[in-house]
């Protein structure tokens, strides 16, 4: 069995993980808390525009190099805050925003799927393939998240809900439709 066998189920589980995630960020109130407004928000978009602060990621206070982290000045700071700020260059496309999600549903069912046809016969039993396909969904959907995370230190504990959601999804889609 090779993973072009398997075109039915990648299809569907790309189509299902992204009406999934749609759902999840548009629909579901989970994600809700996890982002919030400044209170000071126009005063900082004022600031921003006026130092003509352009595009980019941002991380503050900024050593430069490991050097300046033990210097009086960079205590100092970073008592005051710590963060990352991320500056757009424009307002998200959506219409691109959306194809570029499913184009990545996809590629990840197809590697699931690639990996699903050299571990599993067809005929492979519906148990058998369900832990073999969430497994590795698991691994597509949520562990890549958490190197950032330790590092930029956001709130993704919903995003870790939505991906074992998506790999169980994964999981039953393929399942259901692995060839006898």
């Amino acid at each position: 069995m090779t993973v072009y066998d398997l075109w039915l189920p990648i299809l569907c589980t790309g189509i299902a993980t992204h009406i999934l995630s749609t759902l999840a960020w548009t629909v579901m109130p989970h994600h809700r808390p996890e982002w919030n407004s400044l209170p000071c928000e126009d005063e900082l978009q004022d600031f921003l525009a006026k130092k003509g602060v352009v595009p980019n990621q941002y991380i503050f206070p900024h050593a430069g190099d490991g050097s300046k982290v033990n210097t009086e000045e960079f205590k100092n700071k970073t008592a005051k805050s710590v963060g990352t700020l991320v500056i757009w260059p424009s307002p998200t496309n959506m219409l691109r925003s959306i194809l570029q999600t499913l184009i990545y549903f996809l590629v990840a069912a197809f590697v699931i799927g690639y990996l699903a046809s050299l571990a599993l016969p067809a005929g492979a039993p519906f148990i058998k393939v369900f832990q073999f396909v969430m497994t590795a969904g698991l691994l597509a959907y949520v562990s890549a998240n958490f190197p950032h995370v330790f590092w930029f230190r956001r709130r993704i504990a919903m995003e870790v809900l939505d991906g074992v959601v998506f790999a169980l999804a994964a999981g039953l889609v393929f399942a259901l439709l692995w060839p006898k």
